[in-house]
């Protein structure tokens, strides 16, 4: 019994509303024409049996027949979730688009885009203009990665209106070839090690050097300038999509590297008249830089497409 009582209550969900009226509309001609015609039901369906029957069987049946049949709306989700064909997919897709612009979508998500791009500029603005800080060189990391993320969320506001299909024009979004990511992320390895062992550097000659040497002190400070900015456009190339070209990326970032040696062959020119010798871990920075260098050289980036959204 409760299965029955159970499948019972499933059949009852099933059943929509307009068709429990028509049913209950078909139970109630049914009762009306008994009570209406009880005195003479005999003699009419006596005389006339097959126009009576007949008529009454009609109309049960129709009102059955509407109670039972699919209505219009499950007709439409049978065919939406089934197989919908072209013209029913379009004017799903405009209704979908027009539901999206009356609520703000599209205006939003432009927005939301103008809104992370110019806060990356600023953070970008921002980070230039303290990379020759070289006394606040450890809160760059943290600038760099607020750079990358910001990057990552504007990318996937753009696979969103993508998604969305939505109007506007597309910004421009390069991506780099996997194996040249792989040897970025080789090349970016000694890179990092080179700007920790500049950290390093700084520290120890910070100890040993006059600060009225300006002239050692301002060299450095480009060196760093040049090493931190080559980082971030690395960091960038390295992340999910570059505004630009990659190859113009890798042409920068070379010429950073490129300036970052010549900075700190110039500083070590300038301190070699001191009493004292200079750090080993310096010599290594030269090193890791010149490794990044060669490495950058042997990339070969080919054209790349812009799967812009």
């Amino acid at each position: 019994m409760a299965k029955v009582r159970v499948r019972a209550q499933r059949v009852a969900k099933s059943v929509s509303s307009l068709q429990q009226g028509w049913a209950l509309a078909g139970l109630s001609t049914l009762l009306v024409v008994s009570v209406v015609a009880s005195s003479n039901l005999n003699e009419i369906y006596n005389s006339q049996k097959d126009f009576v029957a007949g008529s009454l069987l009609s109309l049960a049946g129709f009102c059955f027949g509407k109670a039972f049949s699919r209505t219009q709306e499950q007709k439409a989700l049978e065919l939406i979730r089934g197989a919908p064909t072209d013209a029913v997919s379009d004017a799903l897709e405009q209704e979908t688009r027009a539901s999206l612009h009356d609520r703000g979508v599209f205006e939003t998500l432009t927005r939301l885009e103008r809104d992370l791009q110019a806060g990356s500029e600023r953070i970008t603005e921002y980070y230039d203009a303290h990379c020759r800080n070289i006394e606040h060189y450890s809160a760059m990391a943290l600038l760099r990665v607020a750079l990358d993320d910001l990057g990552k969320a504007l990318w996937s506001a753009m696979e969103l209106r993508a998604a969305l299909n939505a109007d506007g024009p597309p910004m421009e979004a390069y991506q780099i070839d996997p194996s040249v990511r792989l040897a970025l992320i080789h090349i970016a390895r000694d890179y990092r090690e080179a700007i920790g062992r500049r950290d390093q550097a700084y520290d120890w000659y910070r100890l040993q050097l006059d600060n009225r040497e300006d002239a050692c002190w301002d060299v450095f400070a480009v060196m760093t300038s040049d090493m931190l900015k080559g980082e971030r456009l690395l960091s960038a190339l390295l992340g999910k999509s570059v505004p630009s070209p990659p190859e113009e990326y890798l042409r920068m970032i070379d010429g950073y590297v490129r300036a970052s040696i010549g900075r700190a062959q110039e500083f070590m020119q300038l301190t070699a008249g001191n009493s004292f010798t200079p750090p080993k871990v310096f010599d290594v920075m030269l090193q890791d830089l010149n490794t990044a260098l060669s490495a950058i050289d042997h990339i070969e980036v080919a054209p790349a497409d812009h799967p812009s959204t």
